[in-house]
């Protein structure tokens, strides 16, 4: 994670990260209560979570970019909140069934490829 803002950074984007710890429902409910009052369009252009961190963002306010590695509870649900999908493969992709563009970004691909895509997604979502 701290490694992709770094090069996100590098590239040129202003890059805020939300690390919480804990996997139950209080630490959902308090990541939450401590996010929310910071997402707005005044703030962020955009919100880039991994699997179930996209909880913390509903409802949306701002265009949501979600990267799944694989299908868990409530996985379908949340990419058909998002405006974005970013899978590891196409066959994950596929179980999604969301209306949501899919794009697939293999976690062989080198870091400034990944990062010149993400780029690319991000404007294509923010101008959207």
């Amino acid at each position: 994670m701290r490694r992709s803002a770094e090069s996100l950074e590098a590239a040129g984007l202003n890059v805020e990260v939300f690390a919480f710890r804990g996997q139950g429902l209080y630490s959902y409910a308090a990541a939450w209560m401590r996010l929310r009052p910071r997402l707005h369009p005044g703030r962020y252009d955009l919100v880039h979570t991994q699997d179930a961190g996209a909880l913390l963002t509903l409802p949306h306010r701002v265009p949501l970019v979600e990267t799944i590695t694989r299908i868990q509870p409530g996985a379908r649900f949340l990419s058909r909140r998002a405006n974005a999908i970013i899978v590891p493969s196409e066959e994950l992709g596929r179980r999604l069934r969301t209306r949501a563009a899919i794009h697939v970004l293999p976690p062989s691909l080198d870091e400034r490829s990944r990062v010149a895509l993400l780029v690319d997604l991000y404007r294509t979502v923010i101008n959207a």
